[in-house]
């Protein structure tokens, strides 16, 4: 079945990238799409409109720009879902138990997924992944003094980091940036990697850029996954120089490391790697949280549940626990410095360019407001009663390992179809002092190929 609309479900697949922004923003104003003549649009459009104006749908973006860390006493927004760490976790140790997973590392095990809403679905996937961020770094305990630097002046939000921007912009950080994206607040402008960085080097938080190429076609993206994997290991018990002495210890095949998710991106769409899974076959599989793909009903129920536990147990908070050791700023050598920024297309966002890649499949848009329709789980191509395997020795409202793991593994076929990627990450180390932040302003990157 073709690409469907996720509001109305009529098939859009042969329309262009602009007739189908358009379709999605004649939704958002309650208007009908030339093209739409079935009942199932019509009614859509009924049930998401009923004589609401534009007005609206501002509104419901004011109430739903809001941000949230696990620290807080306030239950997370119905987009954010904390817990899915550990229940990652317990799924990749049941693999290993099966003999599919060999190992794997995971990042903080605290970190928060965050998805897109209806009024950024189409261009919110840079913020979502910076308020995933954010959550984590606001509540990590290595280095506690970031929380503060990340909560005041401005808290952050969607439209808050859209003035974090335009202030670093103010403050000498990117000028390249502010030259292609000009001004951004208030506006549906797409962010990438390098502005999220801008932000954060303004607000002495450190943090790096790595640029990647595919330029040998053998190799292909071995170089990036490789990148990711010294990354993740480094922060792990179970980094190369202690495997046999960890393997003696009897290290756990499953780890959560003490470092923070990153994000990747490219020219389309970007995500944050929460870590990677090592197969019995030798593959590496990246493990992420998009924002474009909705947990379902039941994985978000048992993560919910599985963090309202553990946090009963310990919650470390912003400002609790002891510094981390001296692990050092970066997970590999730099092969090259360089000036190049892969930055993303920035266009005015009345020229009516999604973020998305409209193929139809991993990058496909996942609406997240709540229907009336209960029986309706929003993850891939909604359909009703399209529920999955459970296996046996699991409660029948608990998803099974394997699609558990299905939802957080980046697959390969759609990780091989770009050629340029630019990561983010954070070395967790001290603030950045003034003098510091003054050589950051102009960005840089380490080169990888």
């Amino acid at each position: 079945m073709g690409l469907q609309c996720q509001l109305c479900w009529e098939n859009i697949e042969n329309l262009t990238v602009s007739e189908r922004q358009r379709h999605y923003d004649n939704h958002s104003e309650g208007r009908s799409s030339p093209q739409s003549g079935s009942s199932a649009s019509r009614s859509s459009v009924s049930w998401f409109s009923k004589g609401k104006s534009k007005m609206t749908f501002v509104n419901r973006e004011k109430e739903q720009d809001v941000f949230w860390h696990p620290a807080m006493q306030t239950p997370p927004p119905t987009n954010f879902i904390p817990g899915l760490i550990p229940v990652l976790k317990k799924a990749l140790l049941k693999s290993h138990a099966k003999g599919t997973t060999t190992r794997a590392i995971l990042c903080y095990g605290r970190a928060v997924y965050i998805s897109r809403q209806m009024w950024d679905a189409s261009w919110g996937c840079g913020y979502r992944n910076f308020l995933m961020s954010c959550a984590a770094l606001m509540d990590q305990p290595y280095q506690p003094l970031y929380f503060p630097l990340l909560d005041q002046p401005v808290s952050p939000g969607i439209r808050n980091l859209q003035t974090w921007i335009e202030e670093a912009w103010k403050n000498g950080f990117d000028v390249e940036g502010r030259a292609q994206l000009q001004k951004l607040v208030n506006t549906n402008k797409w962010i990438g990697t390098s502005d999220i960085c801008a932000a954060f080097l303004s607000r002495g938080i450190p943090a790096e850029l790595v640029d990647f190429e595919v330029k040998d076609l053998k190799k292909g993206l071995t170089p990036l996954t490789d990148w990711i994997v010294r990354y993740f290991n480094k922060y792990s018990q179970r980094n190369p120089g202690s495997t046999i002495n960890a393997a003696l210890l009897g290290a756990s095949p499953v780890q959560c490391a003490r470092c923070m998710p990153l994000i990747v991106q490219d020219n389309k769409h970007s995500r944050m790697v929460i870590g990677y899974e090592l197969t019995r076959t030798g593959a590496v599989s990246l493990l992420v949280f998009d924002p474009s793909r909705l947990p379902s009903k039941r994985l978000r129920s048992l993560a919910l549940s599985e963090f309202s536990s553990t946090s009963s147990k310990a919650s470390p908070g912003p400002f609790q626990g002891e510094r981390r050791e001296n692990e050092g700023a970066s997970s590999s050598a730099p092969i090259g410095t360089t000036n190049q920024r892969m930055k993303m297309v920035h266009v005015d966002e009345n020229e009516n360019i999604s973020d998305t890649d409209w193929n139809g499949e991993v990058e496909e848009i996942q609406l997240i407001e709540k229907r009336e329709r209960d029986d309706i789980e929003f993850i891939g191509v909604v359909r009703k009663g399209n529920a999955s395997k459970v296996d046996k020795d699991i409660p029948l409202d608990e998803p099974s390992y394997s699609d558990v793991l299905k939802h957080f593994r980046w697959e390969n076929r759609s990780l091989q179809k770009r050629h340029k990627y630019q990561i983010l990450y954070f070395p967790l180390e001290d603030p950045l002092t003034k003098s510091e932040m003054k050589k950051r302003k102009i960005l840089t990157s380490e080169l990888i190929s």
